[in-house]
């Protein structure tokens, strides 16, 4: 079985926590070994998950990038709007106070520039997952619809039944109605 790219997307996270069978993390090895994108990927993560562990540890020890107070502040806000910032969502004012604290910390930068990256991986992977769905994605519409149309045209045998019986009836009775005003 030959893992794809697609599959690896979901699967890193369990690769890094260690939480796949030794079947699969070999697999997963094997496709890693065979593909940059995907090693790429996993770095990344694998980063970040390092940095998010290391500010856990400072926030613990009231100590985010700088022993200041203020710096702690700006940090807050800092991560609270990166992802806003990020697609252009904050208000001028907001934007401006994000770039001056990003220009004045390193750390600050490296997070948004890991951030940025993982924002193209995403897109980069959902116009791949995208345009290779959309063929089935066309094909299972026509299949729905045809389905659909089959359904519509293939009445219930009993329902079709008594709407004949009905619509005899009522032929027969405007039949013998017209003779009976006729004669």
């Amino acid at each position: 079985m030959e893992i794809t790219c697609l599959q690896m997307d979901v699967l890193i996270s369990f690769y890094i926590d260690g939480d796949l069978s030794e079947t699969l993390k070999e697999k997963v090895e094997e496709h890693l070994k065979e593909c940059p994108t995907c090693r790429a990927k996993l770095n990344i993560i694998s980063s970040l998950f390092s940095d998010y562990k290391k500010t856990n540890k400072c926030n613990n020890q009231e100590e985010v990038y700088s022993t200041n107070i203020h710096s702690s502040k700006q940090y807050k806000f800092f991560k609270n709007n990166l992802s806003a910032y990020i697609d252009n969502e904050l208000p001028e004012e907001d934007s401006i106070k994000m770039k001056k604290y990003t220009i004045g910390n390193k750390n600050a930068r490296k997070e948004l520039e890991d951030a940025y990256i993982i924002k193209r991986l995403l897109q980069n992977s959902f116009k791949k997952t995208e345009s290779e769905t959309k063929p089935d994605f066309s094909k299972n519409i026509i299949k729905e619809v045809s389905a659909k149309e089959k359904n519509e045209l293939n009445f219930n045998p009993v329902i079709f039944v008594a709407f004949a019986f009905v619509v005899t009836v009522l032929f027969i009775g405007a039949i013998v109605m017209y003779i009976l005003l006729n004669r």
